[in-house]
């Protein structure tokens, strides 16, 4: 596996080759490059008899099968909220009418995204997947008042145009307030806009194309399909579920205190139990593709590194699920992770592990193996198995910068906390200053002592730079005031010890010609020091940054706090250094502020949005309760499937505010309906409830099936996404349930007692 010059070393499944790296330009696509590389490979392969191409590493291949594993949740969901459908139905046509509004709103948004920029990509595609059980709930209000009026014995046109027109102002509204919670995303700036933004653009497409649809295809469609009357056996309004629903509604108005209180207990335990667990940027991602960096012990030979390379090699390979083993190191040959070829010696190794991608969990094998043979041989190794998103997008783990002038100073507080944070269990790849440092040889001159002596320290400087001079191992040599640093590259036997330097002896040459020898050790002193190689200057002060990693199984805004407490408790930073703490957990926080204003000015808009709707500033404030609903559901749904509070899962409760006043919207829309035609407050509020109980549970659950499969994690790369997904059906779940509760009791409490209609003849101008 060597080659000749004994240099270079390289094995790929037990045979010597070449390491290729490619590196894409910026404007072109990660997914084209790879795959333009892999049909050359192809071809290359054909030509040449013998010559073989075996991939370790490729982020094309990786962001391909992301993509198809969206995509099959996409379809997965797509399938799901039609089945549901039929089951509510239980009619093929109505089910048929409503489907049909999935694939024409996709349609719909990919050509938006086409015309606004917006490329197929995993962030876009997930948009989509999400939002592909909301595509249905306008169409499902619609189809179902339609089936309502049909089944009341209206004809097919009446119910068709009825049936879309009682309806198109709470849909469109319902539509609009989800859509504003993405319209904020504008204000928004940084990585969290960047990452966002095809997200919020794809689903308010979808929606919108969703609504075009529900309020012009479903009832032309209906007029010709829904001929018949239909007989319903799913939460009609005489069947069982409906009643004890009407009993519910009538305690919950009887016990309204009660309900209350009870929902913000839950609310407050909820978001306490969570936020206890810390906060996470990104879940990492599910990989095929696996590397490690080993470095052995510094007194390792280039056939020591060989030897144990191949050994770990020939252990992988024997794994379950382990396809292709490649390991490489060079002195002369640039590294594939960003490593400079002075950064790279004979101790240092890439290795490269694919797993087959239908048995990726045994990745956890290969990496304990990894563990195993790093205390085996007292080396360093470091394993890369997941995809962190956080990681990826730049950034340590721990970072932050010590500012300081002395440079002594500002080197021995860093290096005494690297001290500390090694003794951390929690931490791992903890920056060293030490290795960044050069060591120098520090001679003090004692100004009065050479005086005394016959000597100025320029004398004194000068004899030794003469000295060194006859030695090609010394490098520089730096004059300040009286004291000389000279740096030193390389000692060996019979160059210029430091020894030798404590014993030199100076000429001291008389008034009257005559002279005599002084001992350096009499006029001054000799210390070994270090320096750091770089000064890094921010600010126009000197920075020193000191970074580290978090192992896996803790929690980055914990470890984070805990590392703050240890130097602040310690008081490891000393008065003349000051220290801006860096890192995920500042990245976390900004990414949470942007998110939360995001979420203010959204929850501005839908309230407006709903003003404009209902009228009225009170309506719309008894919907707004439906949102501390869908929090809790969401807090209380990444608990039970032991998630941590990302950044992900923040968007997801974004998403959340717009979705869940839908149910309310409509809700309290039939409530006020029902009261201008007469109806008595209280009776207009259950009747209400059991009208709308089954296109609010049918629109609950056709989204809910629709994220199902995001929320379980099928497919690579969908553990990204599913903080999202579970913290939607979470609120969904929960937030439709008490809704049908909470709602009737604070429209019972906060509405007006009696309800004027105005007629259109009081709307219409005076003329005197």
């Amino acid at each position: 596996y060597l080659a000749d010059d004994s240099q270079s070393y390289a094995r790929i499944n037990g045979e010597s080759g070449v390491l290729l790296s490619f590196t894409k330009q910026s404007s072109y696509a990660t997914a084209e490059v790879s795959d333009n590389i892999g049909d050359k490979f192809k071809s290359l392969e054909k030509e040449y008899d013998g010559l073989k191409f075996t991939t370790m590493m490729d982020q094309g291949e990786s962001i391909s099968m992301v993509i198809s594993s969206v995509l099959d949740n996409l379809l997965i969901g797509a399938v799901l909220a039609v089945l549901i459908l039929l089951f509510f139905l239980r009619d093929i046509r109505p089910t048929v009418i409503t489907a049909i509004s999935i694939p024409i709103s996709v349609l719909f948004a990919v050509a938006l995204m086409y015309f606004t920029g917006v490329t197929l990509n995993m962030i876009s595609l997930s948009g989509l997947a999400i939002g592909v059980g909301m595509l249905v709930d306008n169409s499902i209000v619609v189809i179902e008042n339609t089936y309502r009026l049909r089944s009341l014995g209206y004809s097919a046109v009446q119910a068709a145009l009825s049936g879309a027109g009682q309806v198109a102002g709470a849909i469109t509204a319902s539509t609009l307030t989800t859509v504003c919670v993405f319209v904020p995303i504008v204000f928004v700036d940084g990585m969290t806009r960047e990452v966002f933004r095809d997200l919020a653009l794809t689903v308010a497409y979808s929606l919108i194309a969703s609504l075009i649809v529900a309020l012009t295809l479903v009832p032309a469609m209906s007029k010709g399909m829904l001929k018949n009357k239909a007989a319903r056996t799913v939460l009609g309004q005489k069947g069982r579920v409906v009643r004890r629903y009407r009993e519910a509604v009538a305690w919950a108005l009887n016990h309204g205190r009660t309900v209350v209180l009870c929902g913000i207990g839950i609310l407050v335990v909820s978001a306490g139990l969570l936020l206890t667990r810390g906060f996470e940027y990104m879940p990492s991602m599910s990989n095929p593709q696996i590397s490690a960096q080993i470095t052995m012990p510094e007194d390792s030979a280039l056939s020591d590194t060989v030897r144990v390379n191949d050994e770990i090699a020939d252990s992988l390979e024997k794994i379950d699920g382990v396809k292709d083993v490649g390991v490489m190191v060079s002195s002369d040959t640039m590294g594939m992770m960003g490593m400079s070829a002075a950064e790279r010696d004979e101790r240092n190794t890439t290795m490269y592990i694919k797993m087959d991608e239908k048995k990726v969990e045994n990745a956890d094998k290969v990496s304990a193996k990894l563990e195993d043979f790093a205390k085996k041989y007292n080396c360093e190794i470091v394993t890369t198995a997941d995809m962190d998103m956080s990681t990826m997008m730049g950034g340590s783990d721990i970072s932050f910068t010590l500012y300081g002038d002395d440079l002594d100073v500002l080197r021995n507080t860093g290096s005494a906390i690297e001290d500390r944070l090694r003794e951390m269990e929690s931490l791992e790849e903890v920056s060293d200053v030490e290795e960044s440092s050069t060591e120098e040889i520090h001679v003090s001159v004692d100004r009065n002592a050479a005086v005394k002596n016959g000597l100025t320290v320029a004398q004194v400087y000068q004899q030794i730079a003469a000295k060194l001079e006859e030695t090609k191992d010394a490098t520089t040599i730096n004059r300040e005031e009286s004291n000389i640093t000279v740096s030193v590259e390389n000692t060996t036997k019979d160059s210029f010890t430091l020894d030798d330097l404590k014993d030199m002896k100076l000429t001291v040459e008389k008034s009257d010609g005559s002279k005599e020898k002084v001992k350096l050790s009499k006029i001054g002193s000799v210390s070994r020091d270090a320096s750091l190689n770089v000064i890094n200057h921010e600010g126009q002060k000197r920075a020193l940054t000191v970074t580290a990693s978090v192992r896996d199984g803790y929690n980055v805004t914990k470890i984070s706090d805990k590392v703050k407490g240890v130097i602040e408790d310690e008081k490891l930073v000393p008065s003349q250094v000051n220290i801006e703490y860096e890192g995920q957990q500042e990245e976390i926080a900004d990414a949470m502020f942007q998110l939360l204003l995001m979420m203010i000015v959204g929850f501005i808009l839908v309230y407006l949005m709903m003003v404009a709707q209902f009228q009225s500033l009170r309506s719309p404030f008894i919907i707004l309760f439906t949102v501390p609903l869908a929090f809790t559901g969401g807090l209380l749904a990444l608990l039970i499937t032991g998630k941590v509070f990302s950044v992900i899962a923040m968007l997801g409760f974004v998403m959340l505010m717009g979705i869940i006043v839908n149910n309310g919207i409509v809700l309290v829309d039939c409530i006020n309906r029902f009261r201008l035609e007469g109806m008595d407050k209280r009776e207009a509020i259950i009747q209400a409830g059991a009208v709308r109980l089954r296109p609010v549970i049918m629109t609950a659950a056709t989204t809910v099936l629709g994220l199902l499969p995001l929320a379980m994690g099928i497919g690579t790369g969908s553990e990204m996404i599913q903080p999202i997904a579970i913290s939607c059906i979470g609120g969904l779940v929960y937030g439709t349930v008490t809704t049908l509760l909470v709602i009737p009791v604070m429209y019972n409490k906060f509405s007006a007692r009696e309800m004027v209609k105005i007629e259109d003849e009081e709307l219409e101008m005076v003329t005197a």
